[in-house]
């Protein structure tokens, strides 16, 4: 005899960028399925979007291999913690937003208690994890991927995958933006510098972009280098990796529509809390650390060059498992090297260099802008929409039965 399934769905992300992605997909659900609710690992996103919380996602928010290791124990606990809950819920199916590292053991369980799994962004196998195809393929009902490129990798491998787009077409699509309305000048070269959205990453990243600066200074002495920080950390963190202490200077400046944009100055560079996507817009050039990052900023045309460091230990296992040629997401869909990439061990007059001619060199900054317009166009949007009609599609109707399709 099977148990009736709840009108509700279980929904987990594992960091920021997850978080918004499933705020996007939550909010499309309900327009399709208005008498369901929704529960799980959330952000401040999903959570304004209508989730009903069990867990935050900063509880793990890590990258890196021995950054994940250190907190086994604490994931362990979380997965307990949760499928405690939905146990008692009884969802009638469960959407896990990337994070591979913990959402394809939750799967596995999930999938052992009757529930239908769908993964929202597919795991990045195709770089680091092809002997994880089949536990992904036994776990998942569906992979919705939000990259064209992967498609063949998973459906050659026997993994029910349909592409539904790419949500950071869509997130830049709304950007509208003038530099006044950020409080920056419109007579200086503005650098946007993203070290990450996790704080293990500000770590190793933010001290590099500030060593960067001082040398592109000393070519382009009225630069300015604005850092925009993700909502889930707090400044006074972020600071803290500065080696230099002195004053703040807090700026706040009218953006229209009862907006204020409230902006720091501490130790050369300037914070502004959130806003990556405006920053990047505003900016002549960014440094960004290899993510979602490189993608947004080429839909949004503004030349780049990318940088990052983990720990040592994490990248010489990196080195023995990633089997790609480029990192960032960008070059990864050109098929071609069009950013430079900076990783771990690296010149940092090479790397200042490259800032320095993405602001100055003209032909530079055309090829990149040309080839940037040829990915957007190839990308197509309207992710959360697509998914959320696939979904339910499958899951609307009445269900009493605990049935795979």
């Amino acid at each position: 005899m099977s148990v009736k399934k709840s009108e509700s769905y279980f929904i987990s992300a594992g960091e920021h960028s997850g978080d918004l992605l499933g705020a996007d997909l939550v909010l499309a659900l309900k327009e399709r399925l208005s008498r369901m609710t929704s529960f799980g690992i959330a952000g401040q996103a999903m959570i304004n979007a209508g989730v009903d919380p069990v867990a935050h996602i900063s509880d793990f928010s890590v990258m890196g291999i021995t950054e994940v290791a250190k907190k086994i124990p604490d994931l362990k606990l979380l997965e307990s913690r949760v499928l405690s809950w939905i146990e008692q819920a009884n969802p009638k199916f469960a959407i896990l937003i990337d994070s591979p590292a913990f959402h394809i053991r939750l799967a596995e369980q999930l999938k052992m208690r009757g529930i239908p799994v769908i993964q929202y962004v597919a795991p990045k196998l195709w770089a680091w994890g092809e002997s994880r195809v089949s536990r992904v393929r036994e776990a998942f009902e569906l992979v919705l991927g939000i990259l064209p490129f992967e498609e063949e990798f998973y459906k050659e491998r026997g993994v029910n995958y349909e592409y539904v787009g790419s949500p950071q077409k869509d997130r830049v699509d709304k950007v509208i933006i003038k530099r006044s309305a950020l409080g920056l000048p419109e007579n200086r070269p503005v650098i946007a510098c993203l070290p990450g959205s996790r704080m293990s990453e500000i770590q190793m990243n933010l001290p590099i972009i500030d060593s960067l600066r001082k040398m592109v200074l000393a070519k382009i002495p009225n630069a300015m280098f604005v850092v925009p920080v993700a909502l889930n950390l707090n400044l006074e963190d972020v600071f803290a990796v500065l080696t230099n202490r002195g004053d703040i200077k807090t700026t706040t400046v009218a953006a229209g529509n009862g907006v204020a944009v409230e902006s720091w100055d501490y130790d050369g560079l300037r914070f502004v809390k959130g806003m990556s996507l405006e920053i990047m817009a505003a900016a002549d050039a960014a440094i960004v650390a290899s993510g979602t990052a490189t993608l947004e900023c080429a839909l949004l045309g503004t030349p780049m060059t990318v940088i990052y460091r983990m720990s040592d230990f994490s990248y010489q296992i990196a080195k023995k498992v990633v089997k790609l040629q480029s990192v960032s997401l960008v070059n990864l869909i050109a098929g071609q090297k069009l950013v430079k990439e900076f990783i771990q061990d690296f010149s940092f007059e090479d790397a200042a260099n490259e800032v320095i001619s993405l602001v100055q060199d003209k032909e530079r900054r055309k090829f990149l802008t040309q080839n940037f317009e040829e990915i957007r166009d190839r990308l197509k949007g309207a992710a959360a929409e697509t998914a959320a009609q696939i979904i339910s599609k499958r899951f609307g109707g009445s269900r009493t039965s605990q049935t795979g399709h």
